[in-house]
């Protein structure tokens, strides 16, 4: 079933409306009660096939994840959250990361990034020969309230990223 945005806009409209107060004051666990969520009838389902060790793996996080000294961080100030996404190399040390994501304890994930963006933990099972290869680019998106933009817009540029890159397996962390 696809998301029906025309359905979904005037609803999330009207949430955003209702709910800024509450935003403004801080009081985001009773807005996201309100939120006008999307249901989904069926799930989309792909039966996995191949062999993990001749596959390409990708990380996708919700962290808010970016590079401190070159990337903007993601806008925390919004109702609407930010529908843009980051780019993580492989390569990234945690020193490099900052995270800009404004709805979740973060003490774990400064203590270790892997909690929520295993690179490491994908670099080993590349290294045992686990996976195939890990990809040299990995996203991260941060909290998104605006669906419309986010299924419009960037998820659109992110699969065409992963398409370009050969990536077969995308890994979803949800934070």
């Amino acid at each position: 079933m696809p998301i029906d945005l025309g359905k979904f806009k005037p609803a999330y409209e009207k949430w955003v409306e209702e709910s800024l107060p509450d935003y403004l004051a801080g009081n985001v666990k009773e807005l996201v009660k309100r939120y006008p969520l999307i249901v989904s009838e069926d799930v989309p389902w792909t039966a996995y096939s191949g062999s993990p060790s001749e596959q390409t793996f990708a990380l996708v996080t919700t962290g808010g994840l970016y590079l401190k000294d070159r990337q903007p961080p993601f806008d925390t100030a919004s109702i609407h959250g930010d529908p843009s996404f980051r780019e993580i190399p492989r390569t990234v040390q945690q020193e490099e990361l900052g995270i800009a994501h404004a709805h979740y304890d973060h003490s774990l994930a400064e203590q270790d990034f892997n909690v929520i963006f295993p690179i490491q933990r994908f670099s080993e099972l590349e290294r045992e020969n686990i996976v195939g290869r890990v990809a040299d680019t990995h996203y991260s998106f941060s909290y998104v309230n605006d669906v419309v933009s986010l299924v419009t817009e960037m998820v659109p540029k992110l699969i065409s990223r992963i398409k370009a890159a050969k990536v077969d397996i995308l890994f979803m962390v949800p934070v």
